[in-house]
């Protein structure tokens, strides 16, 4: 890892300063969009769930280039939700690793004075359902060397959660920076399971408008992450592609009632159990863990015991 970091810093400001149209022929570009993400892939427990993804800008060199994980239980874009992240600051001096929040969805829909106030709040939220202790990872505020008319930089530093800045021309052991990164990556893991940056009266708003029985806090929590694995567009898509158009539950033919208007209607249902998932834990999300429901059955699955019990449900229906 710290020799894929080196590559980085030490060949990025004088490439962009050089400005090559040819980006992919540097050294600073093999180490942002390959050195460095396979690094942290070497120590990411749960790697069907993580992607790692870099820019150095999409067409000039960008002020502030960054190396992510992104996590894909929330989104199949690093512009919204929240992941880890390393930036090298403007200057150069100093590489941050920072749980950031995708901002440009959120700049282009309320403008950046807006973003940024949205960003500290969502930040605070975030911390606070973030584990107590987490090694040498602090919230302190991070400096990426920009001025405040930046299009990027001043986001960037708003959306900032918790994280460490390291000089470049000091950078600490392999060892201390694996140990961060595996410190950051456990934290980011418990915050989703901890309901993210939504409110708990939302979650439980949700819970509750789902039929769910169960109220205790922690339960909920739970319900919100299987419900975040059945919303990713890209599980249901997958899910959606490989099935045809006919509800496990009930065995309704959708396309046979309304004809290819139906195509993909169907809901993707996470079959892991609620009450099975461990807190802070991944979720699985292989083909095999979800079954096509028709709305009805949906709600009804979710009102059972065991939300998992495609049997049982099954069973209700009447034929």
């Amino acid at each position: 890892m710290r020799e894929a970091f080196l590559e980085w810093v030490s060949t990025y400001p004088s490439d962009r300063a050089a400005g090559s149209k040819t980006k992919l022929g540097t050294r600073s570009y093999q180490a942002i969009m390959k050195a460095v993400p396979a690094a942290l892939m070497a120590h990411i427990e749960y790697r069907q769930r993580f992607v790692p993804t870099g820019s150095t800008g999409s067409g000039n060199w960008t002020d502030i280039s960054w190396v992510g994980v992104r996590d894909s239980l929330l989104s199949a874009t690093t512009q919204d939700f929240y992941y880890i992240t390393y930036l090298l600051s403007a200057d150069g001096e100093r590489l941050v690793l920072s749980m950031q929040q995708g901002c440009k969805l959120l700049s282009d829909e309320i403008g950046k004075s807006g973003a940024m106030v949205e960003l500290q709040r969502r930040a605070a939220l975030l911390r606070a359902r973030a584990p107590k202790a987490m090694g040498r990872l602090t919230v302190d505020p991070i400096d990426l060397g920009t001025k405040k008319s930046h299009r990027l930089g001043p986001l960037y530093e708003a959306g900032h959660v918790f994280g460490r800045s390291y000089r470049v021309d000091a950078l600490p052991s392999e060892y201390e920076l694996v140990d961060d990164f595996r410190d950051a990556m456990a934290a980011h893991v418990q915050i989703v399971a901890n309901g993210g940056f939504a409110a708990i009266e939302d979650i439980v708003e949700t819970s509750a408008a789902e039929g769910l029985n169960e109220t205790s806090l922690p339960y909920v929590k739970r319900f919100a992450l299987h419900r975040v694995a059945e919303r990713n567009a890209a599980h249901s898509k997958a899910a959606k592609d490989h099935y045809p158009d006919i509800c496990m539950g009930c065995d309704t033919d959708m396309r046979a009632v309304y004809g290819d208007a139906a195509k993909r209607m169907l809901d993707a249902h996470h079959l892991t159990s609620i009450a099975s998932l461990p807190e802070n834990k991944d979720v699985s999300f292989t083909l095999k863990d979800f079954a096509l429901l028709c709305p009805n059955c949906h709600r009804m699955i979710h009102r059972l015991v065991d939300s998992s019990d495609l049997k049982a449900l099954r069973s209700l229906v009447k034929k």
